[in-house]
């Protein structure tokens, strides 16, 4: 049996799966964080990914037509957004190897693995339309 990477069912399935692992990373190091009041990741590689993701973001924004202030503006609320997401992933997944997949069962883990493909469609789906009716 061959896979096809052009095939629709193996597009979505495998976007739609690696959706959900990050979602269920991040949500294993939110609560990870609040368990234990700080974040896995050193402030100073917070600080480096923020950066990068700040200057990339603000010339981003500027390419589309962005005046300087609007550029800075959505450059730093997608660096915010995107530096957030990050360390939640790595204190999840650095959770998750310290033994608290084990710690939820296998149950939770799969369900909540289910729960989060289907809501990852959902997103693809919306942002597919938002974005043909735009362009």
């Amino acid at each position: 049996m061959e896979l096809n990477a052009e095939n629709p069912f193996v597009q979505a399935l495998a976007v739609s799966t690696t959706m959900a692992i990050f979602m269920i990373g991040v949500a294993l190091g939110l609560m990870q964080i609040f368990k234990t009041g700080s974040p896995s990741v050193p402030f100073p590689i917070t600080l480096l990914i923020f950066a990068v993701i700040f200057i990339t973001g603000s010339v981003y924004f500027e390419g589309r037509g962005a005046d300087y202030v609007g550029s800075l503006v959505g450059g730093s609320i997608a660096a915010f957004v995107a530096t957030f997401s990050t360390i939640a992933f790595f204190t999840g997944i650095k959770y998750s190897l310290s033994g608290g997949i084990s710690e939820m069962g296998p149950d939770a883990v799969v369900s909540a693995l289910a729960v989060c493909m289907v809501f990852s469609m959902l997103i693809i789906r919306f942002l597919q339309h938002k974005l043909q009716s735009v362009y």
